[in-house]
């Protein structure tokens, strides 16, 4: 899952429409459509959308161009099964795909001559109405190779806006995020794992992995690790005491305290300040 700020991607959506005329969606790491502008596909798409052996065909092709991004890690320019022109882009967080975004439903052939002639085989073997698809077809939008390679770029740049901005995230970054706020805001109060789990609405295990997985220790050591690097600036910064700072940073016994500072900083509270 991925959490996401619905608005400004919307309004980025909304930007590259506006400027390109090229519908915009955006895709989740399991190929699943989250969010697109416009909202509904272009009449050629919907009719064959609509036919369920000309779908499977169009699922057929998305997922072929996000399994090449997926394999090269770049953008992929292709056309679709009914000849159209996509093009779909990862997203990256942390070097891990979380997302793809594509455009399309376009056409680079100006007199759509090569649609127009799949017409009778679409109507014989699927059974659609040649009226119909002859006037969805007339109304897709054309665009030369030039502006496709325009539209690929600017769609570039929307990934990089997207990711920069924090508009999208993988749902463990932010559990991870909202946890580690967490302990930052409470460091001179007792932290146990069942009083983070309960505050933040994860079960143990979950937790767990989220923090191996991040940091590369457990939960205890990592908050034993804030507590040491807030004392440790404490001891620069203010004129505390130590056992003032050592009660602020949640450690209570003292003597604990100049221990465990000693052995990570090769130095007791009193001689590192």
């Amino acid at each position: 899952m991925i959490e996401l700020e619905l608005a400004q991607i919307q309004e980025v959506m909304k930007s590259f429409y506006i400027t390109s005329g090229i519908r915009f969606v955006l895709f989740d790491a399991a190929f699943k459509e989250i969010l697109s502008y416009p909202e509904r596909d272009c009449d050629f798409c919907k009719i064959m959308k609509a036919c369920p052996n000309t779908r499977r065909k169009c699922r057929l092709a998305d997922r072929r161009s996000f399994e090449n991004c997926e394999k090269t890690g770049r953008l992929f320019i292709y056309k679709c099964h009914a000849g159209l022109v996509e093009a779909v882009i990862p997203l990256y967080e942390n070097k891990k795909i979380i997302g793809y975004l594509m455009f399309g439903q376009i056409t680079d052939d100006s007199d759509k001559e090569k649609l127009y002639d799949n017409i009778t085989f679409w109507s014989q073997r699927y059974g659609m109405e040649k009226t119909a698809l002859r006037g969805a077809i007339k109304n897709i939008t054309y665009k030369t190779e030039e502006q496709i390679y325009a539209a690929a770029k600017i769609m570039e740049i929307c990934t990089s806006y997207i990711i920069y901005k924090e508009l999208i995230s993988p749902e463990s970054d932010r559990a991870i995020k909202l946890a580690k706020g967490y302990i930052e805001e409470h460091l001179s109060e007792e932290l146990d794992i069942k009083t983070l789990c309960e505050n933040l609405g994860m079960g143990r295990t979950t937790l767990y992995e989220l923090f191996k997985k991040e940091t590369g220790m457990g939960i205890a050591a990592y908050i034993r690790k804030r507590r040491l690097h807030k004392a440790k600036k404490l001891l620069k910064t203010t004129d505390l005491t130590i056992s003032e700072i050592a009660l602020s940073t949640g450690f209570s016994d003292y003597n604990y305290f100049s221990r465990i500072y000693k052995k990570v900083y090769g130095k007791s509270p009193k001689n590192y300040r």
